[in-house]
């Protein structure tokens, strides 16, 4: 089953408009292995293949020449919430695109093998997805082009997984830590340091 007349393209919709406060500084620009930590949530979509959008918001100035090439849209009333985030990606989503996996940021553990499975159960006709690993669900969660007024009707800091259970997401199983680790704290940011020399977007990385 497709995903509808508008294309079968699965996009990455990637936010990176959050303020970052308990972080104390520009959190998707901080160094991780030699990068800023947003380009290597990019390296991660792209090595698995997929389009990307990033929104940009607070801290625009110091995000944009850490994307780089990567077409971006702002969301100029970013700080009343992460759904102003949604409704601005999604009001610039291509029209080939007939699906997207909501993205975080601040998520650049994630590997793209995950991203391309949950991407292809797009494809294949689900409604919404969510990962799976270790039995929590993590992020990022995908919707197709069917559902996406319901993720420009969001309101305040209601994020996309706030329709996971609405709209009955098939869970996909994944052997990925990653998608359950975010950086919100300089301790967060500390320990994925610690882990590994790089990115799972980069051959050999830990």
């Amino acid at each position: 089953m497709g995903l509808g007349v508008t294309g079968d393209e699965v996009g990455a919709l990637v936010l990176a408009a959050g303020a970052g406060r308990r972080m104390g500084a520009p959190k998707l620009t901080l160094p991780l292995w030699g990068q800023p930590v947003i380009a290597h949530t990019l390296a991660g979509v792209a090595a698995a293949g997929l389009p990307a959008l990033v929104v940009t918001g607070a801290h625009v100035d110091a995000v944009r020449p850490a994307i780089g090439a990567t077409p971006h849209v702002h969301a100029d009333d970013h700080a009343t919430g992460l759904a102003a985030s949604l409704r601005a990606g999604i009001a610039a989503v291509p029209r080939h695109w007939g699906a997207v996996l909501v993205v975080l940021g601040d998520m650049p553990l994630t590997r793209p093998d995950t991203l391309r499975a949950l991407a292809a159960a797009l494809r294949g006709g689900a409604g919404a997805v969510v990962p799976v690993h270790a039995g929590r669900r993590g992020n990022p969660a995908g919707f197709a082009r069917r559902h996406f007024p319901l993720l420009a009707g969001l309101a305040g800091d209601r994020g996309a997984r706030a329709l996971i259970d609405t709209l009955g997401a098939v869970e996909v199983e994944v052997d990925d830590p990653g998608v359950l680790c975010d950086l919100d704290t300089p301790a967060d940011l500390d320990a994925i340091r610690s882990i590994g020399a790089g990115s799972p977007a980069e051959p050999g990385a830990g």
